[in-house]
C-alpha cells in the first residue's frame, strides 16, 4: 500500500517556456520565497478572472446593441412607398438628354 496520496482537485500542467523566462522567473521566486505552483496558479486566476470580466462587458455591449436594434424595428417599421400610377394606353421611353458640339452654355444660360 503506498503512502503518498493523490489530490483528485488538482492535475500537472506541463508547458515549454523560453530560457530567459524560465530563469528570470525562477530568480523571482527564489528571492520572494515562493513556489512556482503558487505563481503560475495566482497568475492563472487572475488572468481567468479577468477574461471574465471582459466577455461579461462584451455580452452587456451585445445586449444592448440587440435591444437597441430591437426597439428601432418595432417603434419604427419601415415604410413602404407604393405609389401606384394607373397604367397608360401611350407609353413612351424616357427622354435622354444629348450634348451637342454646337451647344454654348454661356448663350443657354443667357437665355434664362
Amino acid at each position: 500500500m503506498s503512502l503518498s496520496t493523490t489530490n483528485t482537485n488538482s492535475s500537472s500542467i506541463t508547458f515549454y517556456c523560453p530560457n530567459n523566462l524560465k530563469t528570470n522567473f525562477d530568480d523571482l521566486v527564489k528571492f520572494k520565497r515562493i513556489s512556482r505552483t503558487s505563481i503560475i496558479n495566482l497568475l492563472m486566476e487572475k488572468w481567468i478572472r479577468s477574461e471574465y470580466e471582459m466577455m461579461k462587458k462584451d455580452d452587456q455591449i451585445q445586449s444592448l446593441i440587440r435591444d437597441v436594434k430591437v426597439r428601432h424595428h418595432i417603434n419604427k417599421p419601415i415604410k413602404v412607398n407604393r405609389t401606384e400610377q394607373p397604367p397608360s394606353d401611350h407609353w413612351e421611353p424616357p427622354m435622354v438628354p444629348t450634348l451637342d458640339d454646337d451647344y454654348d452654355w454661356e448663350e443657354r444660360l443667357g437665355k434664362l
